[in-house]
């Protein structure tokens, strides 16, 4: 019986810390300035009837604050979706919050993560991510 106690105490904690982990990671989607920026960024190139994101996958612009920002932003999530598949964050609140978001700037990054999957030959490139969206439209 002791052994059961302890092992449900054990598991309420580590339920509590994944919850704490999870409010800590969503507020600081609010607050950063970075992500922000990227957002912003990749919205602008989204909505814009001029330009492409998937342009900004290529070599030649590499080093331009669009593509930089793009990247920044996948590498974010792609680290987010590791940590949900590694059980870290609670993804049930993660859903809650930013379901809608999340699979915003995912759908409109989609043409920069194929185009990059492409010049660099390898259909791995922000895998995590994809499946991470799959996982937020079950």
């Amino acid at each position: 019986m002791a052994v059961f106690v302890a092992w449900v105490s054990i598991k309420k904690q580590r339920e509590t810390i994944k919850k704490d982990k999870t409010i800590s990671l969503l507020m600081k989607d609010l607050e950063d300035d970075f992500l922000k920026s990227g957002m912003r960024i990749l919205r602008h190139i989204h909505n814009s009837e001029d330009d492409d994101v998937a342009i900004y996958a290529n070599s030649t612009h590499l080093q331009d604050k669009e593509a930089i920002a793009i990247r920044n932003l996948l590498n974010y999530y792609e680290n987010i979706s590791v940590g949900v598949a590694a059980d870290i964050y609670d993804i049930e609140m993660v859903k809650k919050s930013q379901k809608s978001m999340i699979i915003a700037i995912y759908k409109q990054s989609e043409p920069f993560i194929t185009r990059l999957r492409e010049q660099n030959k390898n259909p791995n490139l922000y895998i995590e991510f994809e499946k991470f969206i799959d996982i937020l439209n079950d």
